[in-house]
C-alpha cells in the first residue's frame, strides 16, 4: 500500500478528493430538498393541498404542532367507548364521575333521541323502527331501484322488541356499541353534503351486536353538523376539539369530551334544522342483511307536517347509481369536469345528460373503481381524474381506490379498540390504472387542524370548499 501511495500522481490524488466530495455535495443537497419537501409548514401548494387532496406523500409534517389525533380527531380508546356510565344505562361501580356525566349519553338511544328531537318512548319507537323498515321494502330513489333487505325485522327489529318486552323498542335495549368519536374540523364549509357555514361535522360510529352480544357486519354512522355563524365559530370549535389534547385519558377526559359532543349531539342542538336536530345524515355500512355489501344514506325530511320529521333515505353522496359503472355517463361526466374534480370541489348531481345519475345506495364487491366503459383507463382523458372521482364516491373509497375491504373502522369485542383501515392510518393503493396513491387521512386531518388554529378569519374564509365526504 505504502509503495502504490507513493507513485501516486498529487494532481491525481486532488482531482479524486474534488470528485468524492462532489458528490457527497450532491448527495447532501438531495436529501436537503427531500427534506424541505416535507418540512413542518411545506409550502403554499403542500397547505393547501391539505385541504384539496387526500394524497399525503408530501404533507407537511408540522412536527411541533401539538394536536393529539387520537383525542381530538379519531377517537377510539378503550376509556371512552367503553365508558360505562356514558355507553351503557347501567349499573356502574366506581368513584364518581366528573361533570358532565350523563347516563346514556353516548348510547345509540340517545342518537336517536336527538335525531327525533324527543324522549318520548312511544315516538321514539315509531321514529326507530319506521326508519328500520325502510330496508325491508324495495325502494326507487332517483330513478334508482334499491332492493329490500327484509332481514332486518328478524335481524335488528325483532330481537331488539324481545329484549325490550313488548311493541315498543326501549332505547336503553339498543343492540349497538359505540366504535369511535370523530371529529371532521376537514369537512368545514363543505359543499358535499348540505353546504352552509360550517365548522365541519362530529360523528358517532356504532356497531350492531347480534343475539348473544357479538359484533355484526352492520354499522352506523351518525354524522353531526357543527353549525358556525362565521369563522370566529369555525375558530371556537377548532380550539375547543384541540382543548382535548391536554386531559389525560379518563374520567376527567370523557367528561371533557362529553361537554364538546353535548353542544351538537343532544336534542335541540340545531333549532333551526328538523327536529332542532343538528344531524347531518346517518349513514350505514352493511353486509349483515344481505350478503352484498351496500352503503346507504338517511336524511331527515324539511317537506314533512309530520312532526317529529322522519328519517329518510335518500341518495348516497357524492356517487352515481351503480348501474352506470363503466358506461358513457362517467366518462363524460368526469371529463366534462375534470379540473373541479381533481380539485375535490365537484358535486356529483342528481341527473346528468338530462338522465338520473345519483344513486340511491352503494352495493359493490370490494373491487369498484368508478371508470367509462371498457377497455379500463380508456375513455376517461386523466387517470387522476378518474382516480379523484372514484375516491369521493361511496363505494370508492370504502373499495379499490383505498384498498380497503369496504369498512374504514373495524366491529370490535367490549375491551378492544376498532382496527382502523390503512386509509385512515397508512397505506399506499395501486388503482386500476396502476397509478400509486398514498394514504393516511387521519394525519392530514391533524396536519389540517394545526393549520386552522394558526389561521386568521381572512385566512379562514378564503379556504377552498372541498367536497370529499369520507
Amino acid at each position: 500500500m505504502s509503495r502504490l501511495r507513493s507513485h501516486l500522481n498529487p494532481r491525481l490524488v486532488l482531482a479524486l478528493f474534488a470528485l468524492i466530495l462532489s458528490a457527497s455535495l450532491i448527495t447532501y443537497a438531495t436529501t436537503l430538498t427531500s427534506q424541505q419537501t416535507r418540512s413542518e409548514l411545506g409550502t403554499t401548494d403542500q397547505q393547501a393541498a391539505v385541504r384539496s387532496s387526500r394524497e399525503v406523500s408530501t404533507l407537511p409534517l408540522r412536527s411541533t404542532c401539538t394536536v393529539v389525533p387520537s383525542k381530538e380527531l379519531f377517537i377510539t380508546d378503550v376509556s371512552v367507548v367503553d365508558d360505562c356510565l356514558r355507553t351503557t344505562w347501567g349499573p356502574c361501580i366506581g368513584p364518581a364521575p366528573v361533570a358532565p356525566a350523563t347516563q346514556g349519553a353516548w348510547t345509540f338511544g340517545a342518537r336517536m333521541a336527538s335525531i327525533a328531537g324527543t324522549n318520548n318512548a312511544a315516538t321514539l319507537s315509531t321514529f326507530t323502527i319506521n326508519w328500520l323498515k325502510q330496508w325491508s321494502v324495495t325502494q326507487t330513489i332517483n330513478g334508482d331501484t334499491v332492493p329490500a333487505r327484509p332481514n332486518v325485522q328478524s335481524l335488528i327489529i325483532n330481537p331488539w322488541l324481545a329484549a325490550s318486552g313488548g311493541t315498543t323498542l326501549d332505547m336503553k335495549k339498543a343492540p349497538f356499541r359505540l366504535l369511535a368519536i370523530v371529529a371532521r374540523l376537514d369537512l368545514r364549509e363543505n359543499a358535499g353534503y348540505s353546504g352552509g357555514r360550517s365548522a365541519g361535522e362530529g360523528r358517532f360510529i356504532y356497531d350492531l351486536l347480534d343475539a348473544n352480544g357479538n359484533p355484526t357486519q352492520f354499522l352506523v354512522i351518525f354524522e353531526y353538523g357543527l353549525d358556525a355563524a362565521d369563522c370566529t365559530a369555525v375558530l371556537k370549535w377548532a380550539n375547543t376539539w384541540h382543548g382535548l389534547g391536554a386531559y389525560s385519558f379518563g374520567p376527567s377526559y370523557n367528561a371533557a369530551l362529553q361537554s364538546v359532543t353535548d353542544l351538537f349531539a343532544t336534542i335541540g342542538a340545531s333549532p333551526g334544522k328538523p327536529n332542532g336536530s343538528a344531524i347531518n345524515q346517518v349513514r350505514t355500512n352493511d353486509f349483515h342483511l344481505l350478503r352484498l355489501w351496500e352503503l346507504r344514506e338517511f336524511k331527515l325530511s324539511a317537506l314533512t307536517s309530520v312532526s317529529p320529521s322522519p328519517l329518510l333515505q335518500a341518495t348516497v353522496a357524492q356517487t352515481p347509481a351503480r348501474s352506470l359503472q363503466q358506461t358513457p355517463a362517467v366518462s363524460t361526466y368526469v371529463n366534462a369536469n375534470e379540473p373541479a374534480i381533481l380539485a375535490h370541489q365537484h358535486v356529483v348531481p342528481l341527473s346528468w345528460a338530462g338522465s338520473p345519475f345519483k344513486g340511491g345506495a352503494a352495493p359493490h364487491n370490494l373491487d369498484l373503481g368508478w371508470d367509462g366503459p371498457t377497455p379500463a383507463c380508456t375513455t376517461i382523458t386523466n387517470p387522476q381524474a378518474r382516480h379523484a372521482f372514484s375516491l369521493d364516491t361511496c363505494s370508492g373509497c370504502h373499495g379499490l381506490e383505498t384498498a380497503t375491504g369496504f369498512k374504514q373502522v373495524e366491529p370490535r369485542f367490549a375491551g378492544s379498540p376498532s382496527a382502523l383501515s390503512g386509509f385512515l392510518t397508512g397505506t399506499t393503493a395501486t388503482d386500476l390504472c396502476g397509478l400509486s396513491h398514498s394514504f393516511n387521512d387521519i394525519d392530514r386531518r391533524r396536519v389540517d387542524l394545526c393549520q386552522l388554529l394558526d389561521k386568521t378569519c381572512p385566512q379562514v374564509d378564503s379556504e377552498p370548499v372541498i367536497t370529499f365526504v369520507h
